[in-house]
């Protein structure tokens, strides 16, 4: 079976730990070794987890899910980076009074055009924040309206940590941390 390469190795460990818990997965080893273990354990996984957050029953489900890309992962880098700039020039737009001749759009229709094309990847905060403000403006005339963060991405679990003050000394021989002085 083919994973589709979208997917880290961390998210597929999520995955089958999320459709039956003891599947362990060793998160110690490589993307590529992960993919192996997978391939070698698939038919034998038993999925206990029928309300998942990934909405998977079966074993054909869960195969088509991974060959498939990764739906959390929907731009490159470089689109990303495109779409923050898009949002960028509407929050520019917006700062200078909402006048087209101080901004880097030739007209409303463009503007409008590119704000409707952004809209999807409101899981970007600087396109959450340049939709809002355009909405602000009186000459859109239908306010765009984008998904809340709660339907967009399943919400991720939180990992508390301790954090310690004071005067540490770190073992590089034996990989310790020796405390001298907390406070």
């Amino acid at each position: 079976m083919k994973i589709h390469k979208s997917f880290s190795k961390l998210e597929l460990v999520d995955i089958f730990k999320n459709l039956n818990p003891n599947f362990i997965i060793d998160k110690t080893l490589n993307k590529k070794d992960v993919i192996e273990f997978i391939n070698k354990k698939i038919n034998k996984l038993d999925i206990v987890n029928i309300e998942n957050n990934y909405k998977i029953t079966s074993i054909k489900e869960l195969k088509l899910f991974l060959k498939n890309e990764n739906a959390d992962k929907k731009l490159s880098v470089k689109d990303k980076n495109n779409v923050v700039l898009d949002a960028k020039r509407i929050i520019n737009y917006c700062n200078n009074d909402y006048k087209i001749d101080k901004s880097t759009f030739n007209n409303f229709e463009e503007l409008e055009k590119v704000a409707i094309n952004i809209k999807v990847y409101s899981y970007i905060s600087s396109v959450r924040k340049c939709i809002n403000l355009l909405n602000k403006d009186i000459k859109l005339k239908n306010k765009i309206e984008f998904n809340k963060i709660n339907e967009i991405k399943t919400v991720k679990p939180q990992y508390h940590c301790k954090i310690r003050t004071g005067i540490f000394r770190y073992d590089m021989i034996n990989c310790k941390l020796e405390v001298l002085e907390e406070y």
